[in-house]
């Protein structure tokens, strides 16, 4: 029994759908490791984007990051003092 034009329209959609998602991710989201490959530039591109769109500043983070380990080690230091 072949299968209707409404149901092959909608296995085609369907397909479609899940071959596209599938290279959106591979292409920006999966890990290929710590080394260089050919798509370390898009997925640097596309994080930044993301990362500009969602309003994430890296050089504000690192800065807060890096007075907060300040802070924890100049308090480390003043609790070694009154010892």
């Amino acid at each position: 029994m072949p299968i209707s034009e409404k149901a092959q329209r909608a296995w085609k959609a369907g397909t479609a759908v899940i071959t596209a998602w599938t290279a959106w991710y591979g292409l920006f989201h999966i890990d290929y490791g710590p080394h260089e490959h050919v798509f370390s530039d898009l997925q640097r591109w596309y994080r930044r984007k993301i990362d500009d769109m969602l309003g994430i500043n890296l050089d504000a983070a690192r800065q807060i990051e890096n007075s907060k380990q300040q802070q924890a080690s100049g308090l480390q230091q003043s609790e070694d003092e009154k010892r």
